[in-house]
């Protein structure tokens, strides 16, 4: 029976679609195995819980200096040979965990396996960007970042078990094998048209009022990512009493009910068009349940919390996704992408410095309950810019040169 091109097309997309995913899934679940870990690693070997959040504030400052360049690279050489050195960064950065005792050399081993990280969230989405066709990519966006949720549910689960097993040791030895397989994800990847543009372009890209707001917004998001990298895992481990193997489980619960929402949320949007819901409802819903998670007693209140918080992370999450594919045109997907992550990581960084400070003060509770005042206090804020300056965009790539 003949196959026509078009139905062979799909089939290509589909393809495409499937190996994307399986690639956020594999990175994620292996940096998450070693990062839900490492503050209780830390603790463990003595580190105070100051130089703590300034160490895992570094895995947010290791792709700030170069980050960007490497983004325009991947506009203008190939983004698979640039993924490729991100898995370098990341596989020098488990193995120095491995020896690491000092405030500097973890430091370093963050630094470069933040570097790893962000050429990994920057380099393969806007690959990503580049290769999908428009119909359906809200559903098409919040289907690759299932892969993320997934990842993110079970790595500080198997994180968990290994550690429960072998220690910290033997996450990282695991974590080194998981890096390979990624290897040979990536070499199966399509490549994208290769295109050199000048840096006014960029700027010119950045520069509207739109992008503008929106790298704002996710500055401030990007700081509730940092509370949380900081310390939700001493807050349950240290302030909460649970186990390891009960951290895991946590994170499971929360990681397979964002990858459940996920193309609800993508398909929502396709159907309705409007960013405000999906951004502004997240946040509000994202915040308040971050004040709430200190006060859960038990295991089971805890994924009950975490389960109302991300179901605001998960739409926020899909529109600073939505709103880079929108805001920015496909070609300078690299580099416009580099600088929404650069702002999404200062963000990050200010959240783990912030987180460590605060709880030397007030504890992990108090870390939590603050931050997530502050969030709420700032989403209000946000809420009639947003209303009125993203419910009617046009993506760049349709109209031209900017989402305008």
């Amino acid at each position: 029976m003949k196959v026509n091109r078009k139905e062979k097309s799909n089939e290509l997309n589909h393809w495409k679609q499937a190996l994307f995913t399986l690639c956020s899934f594999t990175f994620t679940l292996t940096f998450w195995m070693v990062l839900a870990f490492l503050p209780i690693h830390l603790a463990g070997i003595g580190i105070p819980s100051g130089m703590t959040g300034v160490i895992m504030g570094t895995y947010s400052l290791g792709g700030l200096g170069f980050i960007i360049p490497f983004g325009i690279l991947a506009d203008r050489f190939s983004p698979k040979r640039i993924l490729y050195l991100g898995v370098a960064f990341v596989f020098v950065h488990i193995f120095g965990l491995k020896a690491a005792r000092g405030f500097i050399t973890l430091s370093l081993c963050t630094f470069l396996g933040g570097l790893g990280l962000s050429i990994f969230q920057i380099v393969l989405f806007s690959l990503y960007l580049k290769v999908i066709p428009e119909s359906g990519k809200g559903f098409k966006i919040s289907t690759y970042q299932m892969g993320f949720f997934l990842g993110f549910g079970f790595g500080p689960l198997a994180g968990g078990f290994l550690w429960s097993q072998g220690g910290y040791n033997l996450v990282l030895t695991v974590a080194s094998f998981a890096v390979l397989l990624l290897v040979i994800f990536y070499s199966l990847l399509p490549d994208s048209e290769i295109r050199a543009f000048s840096w006014s372009e960029y700027k010119q890209d950045i520069a509207q009022k739109k992008a503008l707001l929106f790298l704002l917004i996710y500055f401030v998001y990007g700081m509730h990512f940092g509370v949380e990298q900081t310390g939700f895992s001493i807050l349950m481990k240290k302030e909460l009493g649970f186990r390891a193997s009960e951290i895991g489980v946590v994170y499971l619960a929360v990681g397979l009910w964002m990858a459940l929402l996920s193309p609800f949320t993508g398909h929502g949007f396709d159907v309705q068009r409007k960013i405000t819901p999906f951004l502004i409802g997240g946040l509000l819903v994202s915040s308040l349940f971050h004040i709430v998670t200190p006060f859960s007693k038990n295991i089971e209140q805890m994924i009950a919390v975490r389960i109302l918080h991300t179901l605001g992370d998960t739409p926020a999450i899909f529109s600073m996704g939505m709103l880079t594919a929108i805001l920015f045109p496909q070609g300078r997907m690299g580099g416009n992408s580099a600088v929404v992550y650069s702002i999404r990581t200062m963000g990050i960084f200010a959240g783990n410095v912030f987180t460590g400070l605060l709880a030397n003060l007030a504890g992990y509770r108090g870390a939590f309950v603050y931050s997530g005042l502050f969030f709420l206090c700032v989403t209000i804020i946000f809420w009639p810019l947003v209303s009125g300056l993203f419910d009617n965009l046009q993506p760049a790539s349709q109209v031209g040169k900017y989402g305008k």
